[in-house]
C-alpha cells in the first residue's frame, strides 16, 4: 500500500541544489535496465519502503553506489528524493584523476550490464535478491488469496465458508488482465445447503490520454436462487477518471450478452444488455484501503450489483477484509426476494 514519508523541503532542495551543481562527467549515467527497475516501482505506487528497498538492491548493482542511485532518483523520479535524502551524492571529480592505488578486487557477479559490489550492500538489506530482482521482468501477477466466513440474508439466510483467488496483471502497451474466482460452501445437519461459485474475467487496454476498451465475462453457479447458472459477455470502452497516489476511479460502458438458466425449469434465455460499471479505490491510511465496485446491466433480465470492500493490513502482508455485497434483480420473481445482501469477512493474504 502506498506511503510517502515527510521530509523537510529543506533537505530535498538542498540535495536538488547539490546535484545539480556536480559536473556532468561526474554523474554516471544509472544503466537503462536498473533506471527502468525504479520507474516501475515508482509506477506501481509502492510504499517508501518498498521502493527504498528496490533501490538498495539497484545500489548493490552499480559501481556507482547509493550516490549513483540518488543522483538517478533526483534526475528521473524527483517525487521519490525525499526517500533516499540521507544518502550521499556523488562527490565532483577533481580536474586531474589520481591513479587509483592497488587493491584486491572485490567479489562480484554479473548479471548483464553491471557488476555486484558486496562490499557496497547497504545495511540491512540481506533481503535484495528475492522481490526486487523480480521486478525486473518485463511484468509480473499481482492480487491476492483470501479466506472466511460469509453472512447472507435475503433468499438464503446462510453462515458459510468462503475461498477466493484475484489474479491481475499489467502487460506492455498499456494492456492489463483482472481475474477473479470465488467459491462459497455451506453444510446444514451433514447435507450441503450452499455450493455456488463465480469466475470473472476482463481484459482492458489503456491508452495514454485515459481511455481505451475492454472485454469481459463472467460465469456464475448458484443452486439456490431463481438461475442455476448465468453468463455475461461484455465489451465496451473506458474512462480512467482519477489516477492519484491515493485515489483512483475507472469507468466503464459497454453492451453484449446475458444468459441464464432456471433452477426450477431448466429453461434457457439469452437477451443483449447494456453495461456499466465503476471501479474505485481509496487509501484511507498506510494499513487501510476502501473499494468498490459497481456494474449495472440494462435490458433482459436488469440487474444491478455492487461489492464494498474494506481492507486493513495487518502485518506484512497479511490482511483483514470485510466485504458488503448487494445484488438487486429488477424482473418480477415470485417466491424470491429481489435483493440478495452478502457480508464476508476474510484473512486475506497479498502478493505481487
Amino acid at each position: 500500500m502506498p506511503s510517502r514519508r515527510f521530509v523537510p523541503c529543506v533537505r530535498a532542495a538542498a540535495a536538488i541544489v547539490l546535484l545539480s551543481g556536480l559536473a556532468p562527467a561526474a554523474m554516471a549515467e544509472l544503466p537503462q535496465t536498473y533506471l527502468a527497475l525504479l520507474q516501475e516501482a515508482d509506477s506501481r505506487d509502492l510504499s517508501d519502503d518498498r521502493f527504498l528497498e528496490t533501490a538498495d538492491m539497484v545500489s548493490v548493482l552499480v559501481d556507482g553506489g547509493r550516490a549513483e542511485v540518488h543522483a538517478a532518483i533526483l534526475a528521473h523520479l524527483p517525487g521519490r528524493a525525499g526517500v533516499v535524502a540521507d544518502w550521499p551524492l556523488p562527490a565532483p571529480e577533481p580536474a586531474v584523476p589520481a591513479p587509483a592505488p592497488a587493491a584486491p578486487h572485490p567479489e562480484h557477479r554479473d548479471p548483464g550490464e553491471a557488476p555486484v559490489d558486496f562490499g557496497e550492500a547497504p545495511e540491512g538489506s540481506g533481503g535484495w535478491l528475492a522481490a526486487p530482482l523480480r521486478a525486473l521482468r518485463d511484468d509480473s501477477w499481482a492480487g491476492h488469496i483470501r479466506a472466511g466466513i460469509q453472512l447472507e440474508r435475503g433468499n438464503s439466510e446462510l453462515t458459510d465458508l468462503t475461498f477466493a483467488v484475484e489474479l491481475d496483471r499489467e502487460l506492455e502497451d498499456g494492456w492489463r488482465i483482472d481475474s477473479q474466482f470465488e467459491y462459497f460452501i455451506a453444510e446444514h445437519n451433514g447435507r450441503t445447503t450452499r455450493d455456488n461459485w463465480l469466475a470473472e474475467l476482463r481484459v482492458e487496454r489503456e491508452l495514454d490520454n485515459g481511455t481505451g476498451y475492454y472485454a469481459g465475462g463472467s460465469y456464475d453457479r448458484d443452486e439456490v436462487g431463481l438461475y442455476s447458472r448465468s453468463a455475461f459477455l461484455t465489451a465496451g470502452g473506458i474512462w480512467h477518471v482519477l489516477e492519484r497516489a491515493r485515489m483512483d476511479w475507472k469507468l466503464r460502458a459497454g453492451a453484449g450478452q446475458r444468459f441464464r438458466e432456471a433452477a426450477a425449469t431448466g429453461v434457457t434465455t439469452t437477451d443483449w444488455v447494456a453495461e456499466a460499471g465503476s471501479s474505485f479505490s481509496y487509501e484511507i491510511s498506510e494499513t487501510s484501503r476502501f473499494a468498490s465496485e459497481t456494474t449495472a446491466y440494462a435490458g433482459g433480465g436488469s440487474r444491478i450489483d455492487q461489492r464494498f470492500t474494506l481492507t486493513n493490513r495487518l502485518f506484512g502482508d497479511w490482511a483483514v477484509q470485510t466485504g458488503l455485497r448487494i445484488e438487486h434483480e429488477f424482473e418480477d420473481r415470485p417466491g424470491f426476494e429481489p435483493t440478495d445482501v452478502r457480508l464476508d469477512i476474510s484473512l486475506l493474504y497479498a502478493f505481487d
